[in-house]
């Protein structure tokens, strides 16, 4: 089964070296998906199941030991328990997940933007040791994932009132 891979940045933030879920790993989740599931359904449970798996140092396994199969079943087992929940709470809903870039951002990050005034550019350089190039791409990339969650929001294309 192939899966789709996490860019550079947000793969980053994962576990060093970098572990991904052997055929055989992901096999222990599937086995517990119902078939008439959608694709979606499986991506979203297979992103949950290896958020839990990917931070272990058993992960990628090519035959799991009975030890590392009980484990994931339990990892797969809550998955299914998560995607379930989140079918309840918020199925039928179109749901923009952005790609997290304010939740990566690092506290000095955070600061930076919310000093950010639309033509400070050089001063925050100055103030965080930065170059204005670096500081430019910070606030291009809160922007940009703030204008999404913003568009995500426009009134009537998501409203359940009648």
């Amino acid at each position: 089964m192939g899966h789709p891979r996490m860019s550079q940045d947000a793969a980053a933030e994962l576990p060093t070296p970098r572990r991904y879920l052997s055929a055989a790993e992901a096999d222990v989740l599937e086995a517990l998906l119902a078939p008439e599931l959608t694709p979606d359904m499986r991506e979203l449970a297979l992103c949950l199941y290896e958020a839990q798996a990917m931070g272990d140092a058993r992960c990628g396994q090519r035959q799991p030991d009975a030890d590392w199969r009980a484990v994931l079943t339990g990892m797969a087992r809550l998955a299914v328990v998560q995607l379930l929940h989140l079918a309840r709470e918020i199925g039928g809903r179109a749901v923009y997940l952005a790609k997290g870039v304010a939740v990566r951002l690092s506290a000095r990050d955070r600061e930076l933007c919310g000093k950010f005034r639309g033509n400070n550019y050089a001063q925050l350089a100055a103030e965080y040791d930065l170059t204005e190039m670096r500081v430019r791409q910070i606030i291009g990339a809160w922007r940009l994932e703030q204008f999404e969650r913003r568009q995500g929001r426009l009134p009537g294309l998501d409203d359940d009132a009648v």
